[in-house]
């Protein structure tokens, strides 16, 4: 099978930035309070949601635990926060967890003009979400196509963060190859195809999610996801076609690398060895961002807190200790470094 990201990317092109971010708390519609740890390890770990009005549009967002914020940025476009629950969930134990839904995305506004979204408009949204929730420094964790968001927030709001963490993403265009060869049935193969044939295939939200869920076995390890996971994640997500469509609008002529030497906030970098894009130079970010770090979760694919949780809850603690943002020392068990 035949596809050309890369050459179906390059045709976008990104647009100016939208108006300064800037927010107001409107209402939580969710608290409540569990109790996780225990003896002297034990604290409150309060979940809470509800709507910041940013840039002029609501932005859905969920917190859990407190301590350092750890603000999860997910990828797709057209995807929603929910993939990272439960899984990351446990690591409210040790900092403040963050989610939020990207405008356009999820529970958030959908604008009446997606051509307003742009890397920049998305960064200003998290910069603009953080101010409202009364975060000043607060460590980003970007997954996927929320990497390449991540990265452009590293370089626009450096004062923002307390670290950095890009998980299974690239910094350039050029680093797109997928995995040869790609395996999966011929089905599987048919709908990857139709996702990225822009919004021909795709131009519905019923449309791209019946695309999606046939190839997503595709982007797991051994394309073999863990039991019962594609079904709870897909009843908890809420698709956005336009979001798909005009993310990879966005990514034409997309290239950081240049710039990643200015980033000097603390960094992990980490990848599934199992991806189904196989990033072409994976190491090119840990290679040009000073001191950062790579790790590989060898029974991963695209989605290591699904596949391998208990070892990204670890490395991800790890990091938070590492770099004095844990909200108290781990347990010994814990205390283990990031392989």
């Amino acid at each position: 099978m035949q596809i050309d990201r890369r050459a179906f990317l390059r045709t976008g092109a990104v647009l100016p930035a939208a108006a300064l971010a800037g927010g107001l708390v409107e209402r939580v519609v969710k608290a409540e309070a569990e109790q996780r740890g225990g003896g002297d390890d034990e604290r409150s770990a309060a979940e809470t949601s509800g709507f910041a009005t940013v840039n002029g549009q609501k932005l859905y967002y969920v917190t859990l635990g407190r301590g350092t914020p750890v603000v999860f940025m997910h990828g797709g476009l057209g995807f929603d926060h929910q993939y990272f629950r439960p899984f990351v969930d446990p690591l409210a134990d040790s900092a403040r967890v963050v989610y939020y839904d990207q405008v356009g995305h999820g529970r958030s506004d959908r604008p009446a003009n997606f051509s307003d979204i742009t890397l920049a408009r998305l960064s200003a949204d998290c910069d603009g979400l953080a101010t409202a929730l009364g975060l000043d420094k607060f460590m980003l964790v970007g997954h996927s196509y929320g990497g390449f968001i991540a990265l452009d927030f590293a370089l626009r709001y450096p004062d923002r963060l307390a670290g950095l963490v890009l998980s299974c993403t690239a910094a350039d265009l050029a680093s797109f190859v997928l995995r040869n060869p790609l395996g999966g049935t011929a089905a599987q193969q048919a709908a990857l195809s139709r996702l990225f044939a822009g919004p021909a295939e795709n131009g519905t939200d019923q449309a791209f999610r019946a695309n999606w869920i046939a190839a997503v076995p595709l982007y797991y390890n051994h394309l073999t996801p863990p039991a019962g996971i594609l079904a709870d994640v897909d009843a908890r997500t809420i698709y956005s076609a336009a979001a798909f469509n005009r993310g990879n609008e966005l990514l034409g002529g997309y290239d950081v690398v240049p710039q990643l030497p200015s980033i000097e906030v603390p960094t992990a970098v980490h990848y599934g060895t199992g991806d189904i894009w196989r990033f072409g130079d994976i190491e090119k970010i840990a290679k040009n961002v000073p001191g950062a770090a790579l790790k590989y979760f060898p029974n991963s694919g695209h989605w290591p807190f699904q596949e391998e949780q208990a070892a990204f809850l670890g490395y991800m603690r790890g990091f938070l200790v590492e770099h004095g943002l844990a909200l108290v020392c781990m347990p010994p068990s814990r205390r283990k470094d990031r392989r």
